[in-house]
Order: structure tokens, then sequence, then C-alpha cells
């Protein structure tokens, strides 16, 4: 039940959630239609200029793009063949390896760097380390110079607020929108190339000149592609050496000057963060402190704890509290 009623609501707000409902057996559908049908109409348009262009190709016209497609085609092929760019990287890569290897500045600059960084890490985290419990022992005696503030006659405290937003929509004329989405939903943006390519193929002229040219362009371009895949490759191949080997010196530097710089770092931080974290831990105590809330728990206390020396002869002890600048006084009866 809760089900079909809730399908209801969807189909009742459905053309004001999603725009008019195309399909209404009216007028909407009516204009949904001429849309699709005009569509219809500007494909097989498109597609007969295109076809009338590749037909009217003449037999250079063949000849160029077949020169043009061989090139690339054959260039294509010689770089990524085994003695294009694999044979390149393959030849550099140890040449690269050995060089890297033997970089004085890979030690020295990981040395460099592992101290910079382990002294960063370091401060950063002895600061935290060192804050945290400065915080906490800011935070007790902050709280406790609260609490003194209060029975001195002060108070502290604040408070914070809220926002708002706004939005707003509109709906676009329904006969426009349902045939643009007939439209879109046939129109075909290709249809012209399509017909072009249709053209080419069914022009004899055309096919003729393309076949001619293609093949010495792509041997051509067979061997410019394996030139400049092995050029490519060699110089990426030595690049790749160097680095592999130039890293493994740094890091290897780099790890044992970390743990010194670390240990300088920690030194240097501790100190400062637990100054901090104790100002801040003070701050935060004390503005934790009601003075109402300390005036209203002495109001509800009706005796003080019963003293068991005996050397107690009187029997009233006088508590004056200050609370937003009124006193009010209590008397203590000590039994």
């Amino acid at each position: 039940m809760l089900r079909s009623l809730l399908l209801a609501a969807v189909v009742a707000l459905a053309p004001g959630c999603f725009g008019p409902d195309c399909f209404d057996n009216g007028p909407l559908e009516a204009e949904y239609l001429r849309g699709e049908s005009q569509a219809a109409a500007d494909n097989d348009a498109a597609f007969a200029r295109g076809k009338a262009r590749g037909l009217a190709l003449t037999h250079e016209d063949g000849a160029y793009d077949g020169a043009d497609a061989g090139y690339r085609d054959g260039w294509t092929a010689g770089y990524d063949s085994y003695f294009g760019y694999d044979a390149g990287y393959a030849a550099a890569y140890g040449l690269g390896a050995s060089d890297g290897a033997n970089d004085p500045d890979a030690c020295n600059d990981g040395t460099a760097d592992g101290l910079s960084d382990g002294d960063a890490d370091g401060y950063a985290d002895a600061y935290s380390a060192g804050s945290d419990e400065g915080y906490a022992a800011g935070w007790a005696e902050g709280a406790d110079a609260g609490d003194d503030a209060c029975f001195a006659g002060f108070a502290p405290r604040a408070t914070t607020a809220p926002a708002a937003t706004e939005q707003d929509d509109a709906d676009p004329e329904d006969k426009r929108v349902c045939y643009a989405r007939g439209y879109d939903e046939v129109i075909d943006r290709s249809s012209e190339e399509r017909g072009f390519l249709a053209g080419k193929r069914a022009n004899p002229a055309y096919q003729a000149g393309f076949t001619t040219a293609y093949e010495p362009a792509y041997a051509r371009g067979k061997d410019d592609g394996t030139a400049a895949g092995y050029a490519a490759g060699w110089d990426d191949g030595y690049h790749d050496g160097y680095v592999a080997s130039y890293g493994e010196a740094y890091a290897s530097c780099y790890a044992s000057a970390y743990d010194r710089g670390y240990a300088d770092g920690w030194d240097d931080g501790w100190a400062p963060g637990w100054d901090a974290g104790y100002d801040a831990g003070y701050s935060d105590g004390w503005a934790s402190v009601s003075c109402e809330q300390l005036a209203r728990q002495a109001a509800r206390a009706d005796a003080l704890p019963q003293l068991h020396d005996g050397e107690v002869d009187r029997a009233i002890q006088r508590l004056e509290l200050v609370v937003g600048g009124f006193a009010r006084e209590l008397h203590v009866h000590v039994r």
C-alpha cells in the first residue's frame, strides 16, 4: 500500500521535477515528433552533402591522402618496432645506471635532504608531544586560577552565533523543450563525415591515386619512425637507468642522515611545544570555569564536613561569594 502511494506521488511530481511530459498524446508530443522528423531530414541532407564531396575528389587527391596516410602508418610501425624505441631504451639503460651510481652528488644530496627532513619531522613530533603534556599541566592550573578568580569577584566567558542560505529555480517553455528533446534524440552529428567517407570509397579515381602513393610512403615513414623511436628510447633508457642508480645511493645516505636530523629536531622542539601547550591549556582551563555554577554548588551545601579533633569551639564559619556583582552570605553550622 505504502509503495503504491509513493509511486503515485513520484508520478505526480515527475513533470515538475524533470520538465514537461513530452508524451502527453497532445501538443507537447506533437512537438517532440516534429523535432525527431526534422533531425532525420537534417541527417539525410548532411550525408548527401558529404558523399557528393567524396565523389568529387580526383586521382591527385587520392595520391596526396595515400602518401600522408602511408607515411604516418609507417612511422608509427617503425617507432614501435623491435628496432625502434625498445632497442634504444635497452642500449642506454645500463650506461645511465653506471653514471648514476658513480655520481658523487647522490650521497651529498641524500645526506643534506635527510638531515633537513629528519630535523623538521623530529621538531614537529617533539613539539606535538610537548604541547600535549604542557596543555594538560596548563589546563589544571588555569582551572584552579579560574576558581580563585570567582571567589575574588571576577568572572570569565563568551559565546558564538549561526548563519543562513537561499535558493531559486525557473522552468523552460514546454513546447521548445519537447521539440529540442525529439531533435537531440535523432540527430547524428557525424552524418556529413560518414557521407564523405562513403563518397571516397565509391570514387575509383581517388582510390587508384591513394593505393599508388601509400606503399612507398609507408616505407619512408617506417625508416624515419624507427630512427625516431630509437633516439627517444635511448634518452628515456639513459634517464631511467641513471635515476634508478642515483636513487639507491641517495636513499642509503638519506636514511642515516635522517635519523641524526630527527634526534636534533626532537631536542629542539620539545620545550617550545610544552610552552605553547601550557599557554593554550591554561587559557582553556580558565575559560572552563563558571562562577555561577560554583555559587549554586556552594548554596546547596548545608554543612561543612564534620571535624574530628575536638579543637573546634566556634559553631559558625562565614563564606562570602561574589557572583556578577552581588554577594550573599551563608552561615554554615559546624557540629
